[in-house]
């Protein structure tokens, strides 16, 4: 597809704000939309010991869905629309069966990309996964932790030698990526707290050599994590909040450190979703014990309209807003009007961006 010219991306974004204002309306009339975007928790098992995430230290979640069941959810209705699913844990890795699971989904949803996030411990798994993704056709993209440079990050993730297998499994994709005609995309992310404050230079600069993406991914207190009270952050992080690019999202993170409200209409149970490994539909990370419903019950079509499913929208609603990456940036892509009210408020990067596409 060809690069879109200053005059069509002038022209999308107006469609983009068009679009965002009738999404606006009907959340506001409860009237429901289509996820595009999906979060999947493939597993709850997980290989690593993290600092910042207690995952590992709970019970596993009997009845993980299957690769059949996975597919007959994915075909449903529903997700007709969805563009981008997000294959997490966990550890995804941990099952035997990932790489059938990615091309079930694709098999359900041929033209959404699919997204594999690991921490990087089984680097032969995930590339032999990235070349099955990629030989069937699939717009693949695979997310790998680093919330450090060598030894520092083996101690927050809690694996001696950690480091070394993400830093070689990324190098493999890198390469990997220049075969593919675009349809490899590799990045890393870090966990922005205190706990990596030090590391952030670093790894910033071990993305930019690579030619990767960077997710700096705010540190998220929530049931899913079961870290909550933890609290690994405080307004020790605001240079390095400040030293980020401008964007929609860092001034929601400056605002929440400079404790003002951060607030924002969020689409989950709207446009975007999380399915637990066990079937439950539920909103977010923070609202991961609010289920909807559970797939092997009723079919997703059937949650995404029932009784229950108004009552945790009504919780979503009444949230008082996170810092997410995938939930806000989700939530404000839906809306757009913040987005839009981003650009004209930095008039010089929006040139810049027209210009670079």
């Amino acid at each position: 597809m060809e690069p879109l010219g200053i005059a069509g991306r002038i022209g999308n974004g107006i469609r983009k704000t068009i679009c965002g204002l009738e999404n606006l309306i009907r959340r506001a009339s409860g009237e429901s939309l289509r996820p595009r975007w999906v979060v999947f928790e493939l597993t709850d098992r997980c290989n690593s010991r993290c600092t910042h995430c207690s995952i590992w230290k709970g019970k596993s979640r009997k009845g993980e869905l299957t690769a059949d069941e996975i597919e007959q959810v994915f075909s449903d209705g529903l997700f007709k629309d969805t563009e981008y699913i997000q294959v997490s844990g966990g550890e995804p890795t941990l099952r035997d069966d990932l790489e059938e699971v990615i091309l079930r989904i694709h098999r359900a949803l041929p033209g959404a990309t699919i997204q594999l996030s690991t921490n990087g411990l089984l680097p032969e798994k995930v590339l032999k996964v990235a070349r099955a993704a990629l030989k069937n056709g699939i717009n693949f993209y695979v997310g790998v932790s680093l919330d450090g440079i060598g030894e520092a990050h083996d101690r927050i993730r809690g694996i001696r030698g950690n480091f070394d297998k993400a830093d070689r499994l990324l190098h493999e994709l890198v390469a990997l990526r220049s075969t593919t005609g675009g349809r490899l995309h590799v990045s890393a992310g870090i966990v922005v707290s205190d706990l990596t404050l030090e590391s952030l230079g670093p790894v910033r600069e071990y993305a930019r050599r690579l030619g990767i993406e960077l997710t700096e991914a705010w540190y998220n207190e929530c049931s899913f994590y079961g870290n909550e009270g933890e609290n690994a952050f405080s307004a020790n992080l605001t240079d390095a909040i400040r030293s980020q690019p401008p964007s929609p999202l860092k001034e929601l993170w400056l605002r929440e450190l400079d404790g003002r409200p951060i607030k924002f209409p969020c689409f989950a149970m709207h446009t975007f979703c999380v399915i637990k490994c066990n079937g439950d539909i539920v909103p977010c990370l923070n609202l991961f014990d609010e289920s909807a419903g559970n797939v092997r019950e009723m079919t997703p079509t059937e949650i995404w309209h029932s009784p229950e499913m108004k009552r945790v929208r009504q919780k979503v609603k009444d949230c008082r807003g996170c810092l997410n990456s995938w939930g806000a940036g989700w939530s404000l892509e839906t809306s757009y009007y913040q987005n839009l009210l981003f650009y004209l408020k930095h008039p010089i990067i929006t040139l810049r961006m027209l210009r670079e596409g």
